[in-house]
This record gives structure tokens, C-alpha cells and sequence, in this order.
């Protein structure tokens, strides 16, 4: 247990480990201030913080440019999101996306192909006798859920093995595989379903069928009714959350900020400065042990300094967090490898005053993914100027993100995969300008650009996922009780929503401890 002035560090200075430092000394829910409680230290190894969030404001002209996620949704954990907005006092710097970037396409038979949707059944309806798939659908009803998935609780199998008894092959390939890279960057063939979409999963068990699942639209599966409904701070302030969300006009049920998602990053770490937290950037952790009394920890930097602590909160992949172990727990070390990650690259193209770049892409929504089928080596395609035209000073502007990488997994089936961890920066983007000439006719040179290789930066959540973490969360809980947290998106979420309502929780679950 933890009591009054108790030292607490907090390894990450990424989204999990600012959100965790800001609960803890703020509370949880209408929980009051432990400004008095606790002493805490947030170490990230970095120069910045805020990890994959990352914004650049383009000097001398209005454009914001995403390097890293680039959105937030307002669906399921999303409304803890905008709860955390609220209370920090950011809800009149908020924006939503765009109806311009509603549509969602592919890269399918070499042509960028608008995806079905609702709104547009006539040719929804062309599209899905046109790639020959209406006898998937009409007969996915009718299959038969696996004896081992109703009375296996621990049943686990990849996504395309889901989604191909389901619906075949031809729509896991076109439609599901896309939508895998496109979050996870991952192997679908490898990626777990009840890890990554278990609403889905769930879905197959409840209703015998996936009628009714929006396929084309799912993007994120981390709802409120996935999550346990005892903690009682999944009741933010209802009538400040509906009142930002009557500003989405366009219903789109994704937001940003004025000046791009560092904004949230910017007024976290000032407010924990402000609330005495001691952030220490530019700081590498090179050992984790048990101090003398055999009652806390020493944290250990690459320079020989040395900290001791009564509790540790860590947030960052577990590739960063198992070399502090490797001399004082090989079996914790052991348990964390088991994880893997994968890497992607982020490269963004800003076209300013080009009327007719901004013309190629004025009617391709939020952009496009590119199943492996398609044999290049773009996983896909985002206009960020059609979903915020905030960010940019005119139509005639133009920024553009292209992701390449991934699992390796998917070189498997796409020989021109990237490895983006051995290739140079120059390279990538030659890549992406090549992709673009070709599929978008866009042969000017863009104005700015920039690279980003994300090296083990998304964890790959394979088949037996959740029994590999609940493995590492049984041994930790054993052998270090509440002295050792784990956070982060190595547990149950990549997104920022998980990411920052898994801080909330362990910070929850730790508070009610310390009563």
C-alpha cells in the first residue's frame, strides 16, 4: 500500500505516461487533488514528450502537419477523451473533422474505388456484384459458429481465419486486410480477433451472425460496453461532453485541435508542471532493482545517477522496458519478449497554393488503404487537408500522409513490402512521391516534407495475446504487487483512447488500493 508522500515514477513520457501522471495528481472521475500525496517523476527518454503524438506547425504559414496519429475518435473511450478535454479546459480549441472525409476507398485492381456505404447504395450495391463477393454475404448467416469458439473461453484465431469462415477469402483479403494495416500496421494472418476486434468476436458468439457489423466503417472496437462497468468514473460530466459534441455539425465523430493533437500533449505536461511533477526528458533507464531495504526501487539512468522509489508506473513498450530487467529479472524480461512490435513510417507531403494537386484529391475522402494484393509498397493513403481544411490557409492547399512498413509477416504476400528499420529516410520518400505520380497523377514537387520511422512503435497483438498479457499481469501482481503497474498499448488498445482510459483505470484501481 501507498501511503502519504510516497515517492512514484512514471516511465514515458508518451500520451499513457501523461495521462497516468495527470489522474494520479489530479484524481479520477470527480476525485480530488493528491497534489499532497504523491511525489512524482516522469521519465522519457526522449528530448519532447508526447511520443507518436507529434505536430509540426509550418513557420511563416498556417499548416499543421500530423507525424504521427493524426485524429481522434469521439466514439466508446472517446468520451473519456473528451471528458479529459473538458477538464483541462481545451473544449472551444477543438475541431471536427470534415463530411469531405466521410468516404473511404481503396487502392483495388490498381484504381483508387470508393468503398460502400449506406449513404450511396446504388453504387454500393455495383460495387459488390462488380468484385463478385454477394454470395459471402447472403450466406453468412447461415454458417455455423465452431464448437471450440462457443465452449473454449480462451479460443483465440487469427482475423483472416475469422473473417474467412465467415465471409471468404476474397472479402478478408479486399476489405479486412486493409483495415489491419491500416491500425495495426499488422499481419492479419498472425493479428488475434479477439485482441484487436473483440466485439466482433463476441458478436459471432451472441447472435450466431455478423449481420448488422459495418465492415467497411469499423475502425475502432474499444466500446463502453466492453469495459467494466463497476468503475464509476465511466460517468464523466454528460452535459459538458454533449455540448462538445454538438459542435461535430457534420456528425463525423472525429476531432483534433486547432493546432494539431500536441495541443493535448502541451496542456498535460503543463499542468503537471504546474502540480509539481518532475519530468525528466532526454533521460535513459538503463536498470531497474530493489533498493536495500528490499522495500522499493532504484531506477538507474545511462549516467550512473540513482533514484529511489516506492512504486512504478511504466507506459512504454515493452521492447524499451525489458532491458531494465535483464540483470535483476530474467523471468519478467522473458514474459515481456513475448510481446512483439512492429514498425511503420509516417511521410508527409505539404503542396501549398497548387490548385490542381489540391483537385486530385478533393473527392477521396480521408484517403485510401491498400490491400497486399495490390503488390506495392504503400500501406496507405491519408488527405489530412479533407478532413481538417483548418489546417491549411486555402483549398488550393494540400497535405498528404503516406505510411509504409508494417509486420514483416506481410511481405508474405506482398514482395514489395518495405523494412522501414533498414531503409534510409530519402529512400522512403521517393517511395511515397513514386506512389503518388502513379495513382494520383501527382508529379509536381511537394513544398515540405517530412519522415518518420516509428522503430517498434505499434505492438502486434498475435493469436494468444490476451493470455500472454494476462501472463505477465499474473506475474508481475505476484512477484511485485501494486509496487510495479503496467500501462501503455502493449496491453489492450492501440489507439489514444485506449491508451489514455487504461492510465485512467490502473490509476483508478491503484487509488482504491491506497484507501
Amino acid at each position: 500500500m501507498i501511503h502519504n508522500n510516497k515517492r512514484i515514477a512514471v516511465i514515458g513520457g508518451g500520451i499513457s505516461g501523461l495521462t497516468a501522471s495527470y489522474y494520479l495528481m489530479n484524481g479520477v472521475g470527480v476525485g480530488t487533488s493528491n497534489a499532497n500525496k504523491y511525489q512524482i517523476t516522469l521519465y522519457e527518454k526522449n528530448d519532447r514528450f508526447g511520443g507518436n503524438i507529434k505536430t509540426t506547425k509550418l513557420d511563416k504559414q498556417h499548416c499543421v502537419v500530423e507525424q504521427g496519429p493524426r485524429s481522434i475518435r469521439a466514439a466508446g473511450t472517446g468520451i473519456n477523451t473528451l471528458d479529459l478535454v473538458n477538464r483541462l479546459g481545451l473544449e472551444n480549441e477543438l475541431i471536427f473533422a470534415s463530411k469531405k472525409s466521410n468516404g473511404k476507398f481503396l487502392l483495388l485492381d490498381g484504381e483508387i474505388q470508393e468503398l460502400p456505404s449506406p449513404n450511396k447504395l446504388l453504387k454500393s450495391i455495383q460495387f459488390v456484384i462488380g468484385q463478385g463477393i454477394v454470395s459471402s454475404f447472403l450466406a453468412e448467416p447461415f454458417k455455423k459458429v465452431p464448437k471450440d469458439v462457443v465452449d473454449k473461453p480462451d479460443f483465440d484465431e487469427s482475423i483472416h481465419s475469422f473473417f474467412k469462415r465467415r465471409l471468404g477469402s476474397r472479402v478478408a483479403d479486399i476489405f479486412v486486410e486493409p483495415m489491419c494495416l491500416g491500425i495495426h500496421g499488422g499481419d492479419y494472418k498472425k493479428l488475434s480477433i479477439r485482441a484487436c476486434f473483440p466485439s466482433v468476436a463476441n458478436r459471432e458468439i451472441s447472435n450466431n451472425s455478423l449481420l448488422g457489423l459495418n465492415l467497411f466503417g469499423e475502425k475502432s472496437d474499444k466500446t463502453i460496453s466492453t469495459i467494466p462497468q463497476q468503475l464509476p468514473f465511466l460517468l464523466p460530466e454528460k452535459q459538458s461532453i454533449k455540448e462538445i459534441l454538438d459542435k461535430d455539425l457534420d456528425k463525423t465523430g472525429v476531432f483534433s485541435f486547432e493546432n494539431g493533437l500536441n495541443t493535448l500533449i502541451s496542456s498535460l505536461v503543463e499542468n503537471l508542471r504546474a502540480n509539481g511533477v518532475k519530468l525528466n526528458h532526454s533521460t535513459t533507464i538503463q536498470e531497474i532493482r530493489t533498493n536495500d531495504n528490499g522495500k522499493g526501487y532504484k531506477i538507474i539512468d545511462k549516467d550512473g545517477n540513482v533514484e529511489e522509489f516506492d512504486q512504478i508506473i511504466s507506459t512504454i513498450p515493452f521492447t524499451s522496458l525489458y532491458p531494465m530487467f535483464n540483470k535483476s529479472d530474467k523471468a519478467l524480461e522473458a514474459l515481456l519478449r513475448s510481446i512483439p512490435y512492429t514498425s511503420i513510417s509516417v511521410l508527409n507531403l505539404v503542396y501549398k497554393n497548387n490548385a490542381s494537386v489540391a483537385d486530385k484529391i478533393k473527392d477521396k475522402g480521408f484517403g485510401y488503404l491498400v490491400p497486399s494484393k495490390e503488390k506495392v509498397p504503400v500501406l496507405g493513403v491519408c488527405f489530412d487537408s479533407n478532413t481538417f481544411p483548418e489546417f491549411i490557409d486555402s483549398d488550393k492547399d494540400s497535405i498528404i500522409t503516406v505510411m509504409i512498413g508494417g509486420n514483416q509477416g506481410i511481405k508474405d504476400r506482398n514482395a514489395e513490402w518495405i523494412n522501414v528499420d533498414a531503409k534510409d529516410k530519402d529512400d522512403l520518400l521517393n517511395i511515397a512521391k513514386k506512389h503518388l505520380k502513379k495513382y494520383l497523377d501527382i508529379k509536381d514537387e511537394p513544398d515540405w516534407t517530412n519522415v518518420e520511422i516509428y522503430q517498434n512503435g505499434i505492438p502486434h497483438y498475435e493469436v494468444g495475446h490476451q493470455q500472454r498479457i494476462r501472463s505477465i499481469q499474473s506475474y508481475v501482481e505476484k512477484n511485485y504487487g501494486d509496487k510495479l503497474v503496467l500501462g501503455g498499448n502493449a496491453l489492450d488498445g492501440v489507439s489514444i483512447n485506449d491508451s489514455i482510459f487504461k492510465s485512467k483505470s490502473l490509476v483508478y484501481n491503484l487509488l482504491e488500493n491506497n484507501k
